[in-house]
């Protein structure tokens, strides 16, 4: 008897026999591999992916008495002794040698022994002994791929999506066996046809009783997209002006959709980053119910989840939290909201943990939310990504935003091989535009922080974003000595940035939010991360030169709901283009400030919108141009693509070093731990020692095996430092490290400010015992 997994029992009657594993996760490989037509291939790949468990090594192994054994490998190069299909052979025997290790690169120039081509040549245990179990079929003829932009490309993603089939039904097989009770917990049916009614019954709700002409406008938007959804699936553009209702209108478009399109199984909502995304997943959870949504992104945490307080039954509450905490694994649910990070990297990456997820994709409605944040290095593989899932995998994607990158552009330079259409839901986005006109943009030219700050100080309510965090900071500073007030009193001027911790940044925007509802003084001094969708509304913004659309999501931050206006007498709220006397960050900053600020003056001088679709699509047109100057592209920063195209005729693919490369944060950044007191904790006069933080602090500390959950839950804690800085730190011993790789800063009443967050390191600051705020 060969057997796959063992248990604490020692006569074996309860062990899994190898056999049925193989048999087991060979059906369940082939059942998610049949969703894009591929479950034969997947069938074999999960047959003969343990085949190596059939050397006596291995089942010693078993028992406790052997060293770790290479399993993997066999199946690999059984798949390579059949000669009928080696293309396709050869993207097997990537799957069944990475299943556990994950997709290795074919080959490296110092021949590592991890690369497929030199383990395809290793000397394995005697594993014949499978061969009076089993007998391999051959290998199946059918391949249903549509042609596309790129054949290479096309296999690229073929092997990483039969990857993600074998190694889910690999653990969710194991699971089964090792954990029951865990397994049972998973899944929940996804009744489309109900999540609508709640929809609708909330939009009922919310157009009952319009109250300005700006309301009329979102309901006519609302009605016309929705129309759109029993369009046939495909990649579509939402171009709508920002404070049109652009979230509920793609959760209405597709979720009517997936109705429409009943093999449609699943909607995930991407967007750029996690405030907006945190604000969108609790607006989902309250629409379509807490069951149903998916929040995965690094701050999320299932164990302290505010919005559960309204689930009765603590059973229920537990089993909610175990669904979410499993489903984050593999996305196993009806509504997922990740982040461009989490969803992209996934896409390319070569481990096991991420790229399980991929096949869940398949037949989904795929919503990118601030589609304008993929442009740049990584814009040209996202794109054919994107296009491959709708291509090949069932899927419609749809990029929203207001500003829309140049897909189109990426997609079709394939000399008019098998073209691409985007189609646009929105009937006419010129006229949306003009009826959301609520700003007028004017150009500041250079300005010292100091002058920059006087004008500031002037206004009652303004918003001011700026392109680094450490111009944040000292614009922030030089506006506290202008008001000449103690330290403790700037009662209504705010700070943020990345150098707060999340939960700070939460505390501030929900007060910021509370003064300019209620009409209080409210300047806030912010880096870019308030632009995309943060639900703020100014009467003036200031926008320190940056690309175009980033100065149009700073624009939606300004008289954002219209509230200036008096009856049917238009206000318009004020939009200031500025620039420091120290100039442009060099690099991507500096390319597409220098391409904004010249559509800027030309559409001023013009008298025109410098904000309106025609302004935005030449700004776009000029980006293009020159991000393929020569034979350069850096839409393809990392020649991702070109990789895959150089080596891919030959399947030679580089999976592992893509995988490292695709980082869509490219700076080199170190993680500490704040130890922060929230507002509410300090209302309610809580104890240091029993804050979340310090409960949670000592779980850490004292838990006998640290988990994926509790690294979570450290997330809203933590800010990010550049290494140079996060070396000073802790080469001063100011950081105290708990447990292996997670240091928490030592003196927070000198380090961390509860206006600006972590101040930079100095020898003076460090030298006193208390900062004073």
């Amino acid at each position: 008897m060969y057997y796959a997994h063992s248990t604490d029992t020692t006569d074996k009657s309860d062990w899994q026999l190898l056999l049925v594993h193989l048999k087991e996760v060979a059906v369940l490989t082939a059942e998610f591999a049949q969703k894009f037509g591929m479950d034969q291939w997947g069938y074999l790949a999960g047959y003969l992916h343990d085949l190596g468990k059939y050397s006596e090594e291995f089942q010693r192994r078993l028992e406790g008495t052997s060293k770790k054994v290479d399993h993997a490998t066999a199946g690999a190069k059984e798949i390579m002794k059949f000669g009928s299909n080696q293309r396709m052979a050869t993207i097997l025997s990537y799957i069944i040698a990475g299943h556990h290790s994950g997709l290795p690169d074919y080959g490296t120039v110092s021949g590592a022994d991890a690369c497929l081509s030199r383990r395809l040549e290793k000397k394995l245990k005697d594993y014949s002994a499978a061969f009076s179990e089993i007998k391999i079929p051959e290998l199946p003829v059918q391949f249903s791929l549509q042609p596309g932009i790129s054949a290479s490309f096309q296999m690229f993603f073929l092997t990483r999506m039969l990857f993600s089939c074998l190694v889910d039904a690999d653990t969710l097989n194991t699971e089964r066996f090792a954990s029951p009770s865990q397994a049972n917990k998973r899944g929940v049916a996804a009744n489309f046809p109900v999540l609508l009614k709640r929809f609708h019954n909330h939009m009922a709700n919310r157009f009952s009783k319009p109250s300005k002409r700006i309301d009329y406008y979102r309901a006519e938007i609302f009605n016309e997209c929705m129309g759109k959804a029993k369009l046939s699936r495909g990649l579509f553009s939402l171009t709508l002006p920002t404070g049109s209702g652009k979230t509920l209108v793609s959760l209405g478009f597709a979720l009517e959709h997936t109705v429409q399109h009943p093999e449609l199984q699943r909607i995930v909502y991407v967007i750029p980053y996690t405030s907006i995304l945190e604000q969108n997943a609790a607006i989902f959870r309250e629409v379509l119910g807490e069951e149903v949504v998916l929040e995965h992104h690094s701050n999320v945490q299932h164990e302290t989840d505010e919005s559960e307080e309204d689930v009765d039954d603590e059973k229920a509450a537990h089993r909610l939290r175990d669904l979410r905490r499993l489903s984050e694994e593999n996305w196993d649910m009806p509504v997922i909201v990740t982040t461009n990070v989490q969803f992209f990297e996934s896409l390319f990456s070569h481990k096991r943990s991420k790229a399980r997820k991929l096949h869940n994709l398949t037949n989904s409605v795929i919503v990118l939310d601030e589609a304008q944040m993929m442009n740049g290095a990584f814009f040209k593989p996202c794109m054919y990504a994107l296009e491959e899932l709708v291509r090949n995998y069932g899927c419609t994607v749809i990029m929203c935003t207001a500003t829309q990158p140049p897909a189109s552009g990426i997609l079709n330079n394939s000399r008019g091989r098998h073209e691409v259409k985007v189609k646009e839901i929105v009937t006419q986005p010129e006229l949306r535009f003009q009826q959301f006109e609520r700003v007028r943009v004017s150009s500041r030219g250079i300005m010292s922080l100091d002058s920059l700050a006087g004008e500031l100080n002037n206004l009652s309510q303004a918003l001011c974003i700026v392109n680094t965090r450490k111009t944040a900071r000292e614009l922030f500073e030089t506006l506290q000595r202008l008001q000449d007030r103690p330290s403790d009193a700037f009662e209504g001027l705010y700070h943020l940035s990345a150098r707060m911790c999340p939960k700070h940044r939460m505390d501030i925007l929900k007060e910021v939010r509370k003064r300019l509802e209620s009409g209080q003084p409210c300047l806030v001094i912010s880096t870019q991360l308030i632009e995309a969708g943060v639900d703020v509304d100014f009467p003036e913004v200031f926008r320190e030169l940056a690309g175009l659309d980033s100065i149009a999501q700073a624009a939606g931050r300004c008289n954002r709901n219209g509230k200036l206006s008096h009856g049917e007498v238009r206000v318009y709220g004020k939009v200031h283009v500025f620039e420091l006397e120290r100039g442009l960050p060099k690099g991507w900053m500096s390319l597409t400030g220098n391409l904004a600020r010249t559509i800027l003056n030309d559409s001023l001088n013009k008298g025109l919108d410098p904000l309106s679709i025609s302004a935005v699509k030449s700004y776009f047109a000029e980006l293009s141009s020159f991000q393929h100057i020569g034979s350069t592209d850096s839409t393809d920063g990392k020649e991702i693509i070109a990789k895959i195209e150089r080596e891919g005729r030959q399947l030679a693919f580089p999976f592992a070093e893509i995988g490292r490369e695709f980082r869509m944060i490219d700076e080199q950044l170190e993680p500490i731990i704040i130890p922060y007191k929230t507002d509410e904790e300090k209302e309610k006069g809580v104890d240091e020692d029993k804050t979340a933080f310090s409960i949670l602090l000592n779980r850490i500390r004292y838990a006998p095996h640290l988990s994926r959950e509790l690294l979570r839950q450290l997330q809203p804690y933590t800010v990010q430092l550049y290494v140079y800085e996060y070396n000073a730190f802790k080469h001063a011993g100011e950081l105290t490290e708990i447990r292996e790789g997670i240091r928490v800063l030592e003196r927070p009443g000198t380090w961390y400010s509860q206006q600006t967050g972590v101040k930079p390191y100095s020898a003076e600051c460090a030298a006193r015992e208390i900062y004073i705020l």
